[in-house]
């Protein structure tokens, strides 16, 4: 059997994908996962939050923002993606104040954040540690907040209810799937076949012909892969570089008991009545989940932690990183140890920290959210259907027309993104 395209990964980008694909022209269509179902990889283990204007990047604002715009249409339609708008709030201390709000000067202007002075803080959050100057502070590296940026319409969704709207569209619009079938290679062809057992030759021009799998060899006119953190696994082979290397990250979540059911009881944030997403910048998060009301701390990777596939949770990780800084911020999480956990891997983009969608012969690429790939997964797909149509343009959610080579690698003009946490 032969498809019109293939695409290898049904994580949220690879789903994405595939579902602006059928909808732009049809075709027969197959998706491909090594695992039981939908998303179940890193895109089951992610957070689920997003983003609204608050980068510092303008294309790192118009794919996320027409993205989230398309989740928040998607769920007004009568179709639950789990949004809960509870904002996000990035802690500033002394040394990062000034650095980062002229950096989000733009934001601030377009009404899409706000600042939040040090007064404000303390009369809305009395359970924040705001001073930090004693001695384990200064150990921690930690200084005195001096304010904060506030995103209201950020948020978080349910990435599952996000995976099941894009794989029940795709099985209505006759999309074939296959399930626990590991991609094991991509096998090039050349254009022009003259019949010699070593083809193709360097001299050659090439193609993708097939995929080869635990199941067997299917082919395609066209192949997108969407395998975030796995993708140099099947690119190394064929020598193609997408700049992404997987960086573990780590969330810890704990039933909001006790002290802990302040992060519920906060008011002038959201309609909720809850502590923000709240992070420092470079350091750990902490989320309240509304619906069953618990709290979520994460952290990613950094220096003096190794790149590569690690999806297995870390008590000492919680117990050495998170907790500590956690701890000083908010002293009612004194004591707390998680009563679930998971890990993950981002795929991160080593250029900008921004996706990356590019064409090699009749094969898109698709990768590198960065962090950030659910929020900015719908116009992702939207780009790589484009690029395996061949097409200049690729149009996003509300009519925004951009190149379709807007996050390849070559001649890339991305700027690099300054608001990271």
């Amino acid at each position: 059997m032969r498809y019109d395209l293939i695409v290898v990964g049904a994580g949220i980008v690879g789903l994405a994908s595939a579902y602006h694909f059928v909808k732009s022209v049809g075709g027969r269509i197959l998706v491909l996962d090594a695992l039981a179902g939908p998303a179940q990889g890193n895109t089951a283990k992610s957070v689920g939050g997003f983003r609204m204007g608050l980068f510092t990047s303008s294309v790192n604002r118009l794919i996320s923002e027409t993205t989230v715009k398309f989740y928040l249409d998607v769920q007004k339609n009568g179709y639950d993606l789990g949004i809960h708008q509870v904002g996000y709030l990035i802690l500033l201390d002394e040394s990062k104040y000034a650095n980062y709000v002229k950096q989000v000067e733009e934001i601030l202007r377009a009404g899409t954040a706000k600042l939040v002075s040090r007064e404000e803080l303390k009369k809305r959050v009395g359970f924040l540690e705001l001073d930090l100057v004693d001695e384990e502070s200064q150990l921690l590296g930690l200084r005195p907040i001096r304010g904060a940026i506030f995103s209201p319409f950020s948020g978080y969704l349910d990435v599952e209810k996000l995976a099941n709207f894009y794989y029940e569209a795709l099985v209505e619009l006759g999309v074939d799937f296959r399930f626990n079938v590991k991609a094991e290679r991509l096998r090039l062809a050349p254009l022009n076949r003259i019949g010699h057992p070593r083809e193709p030759f360097a001299w050659q021009e090439k193609r993708i012909e097939s995929v080869e799998t635990s199941l067997g060899t299917f082919e395609a006119e066209r192949f997108i892969l969407a395998t975030g953190a796995w993708s140099q696994e099947l690119l190394d082979p064929l020598g193609i570089d997408s700049y992404v290397k997987p960086k573990k990250r780590q969330v810890f979540a704990v039933p909001a008991r006790g002290g802990l059911e302040a992060f519920f009881k906060v008011d002038g944030f959201n309609e909720f009545g809850t502590m923000p997403m709240t992070f420092i910048p470079r350091g750990p998060f902490v989320a309240p989940r509304v619906r069953d009301k618990s709290l979520w701390m994460g952290l990613s990777d950094d220096i003096g932690r190794k790149w590569g596939l690690d999806f297995e949770a870390e008590d000492l990780f919680f117990v050495d990183n998170v907790y500590p800084l956690l701890r000083k911020i908010f002293p009612v999480i004194e004591g707390v140890r998680p009563q679930s956990k998971w890990a993950g891997c981002y795929s991160i983009n080593t250029i900008d920290e921004n996706p990356v969608a590019f064409r090699v012969m009749n094969l898109v690429v698709a990768t590198g959210g960065s962090g950030s790939g659910v929020m900015k997964a719908d116009s992702l797909g939207r780009i790589a259907a484009a690029l395996a149509l061949g097409r200049g343009d690729a149009e996003l959610y509300g009519g925004v027309e951009v190149p379709s080579t807007l996050l390849s690698i070559h001649g890339r003009k991305v700027e690099p993104e300054m608001l990271v946490f």
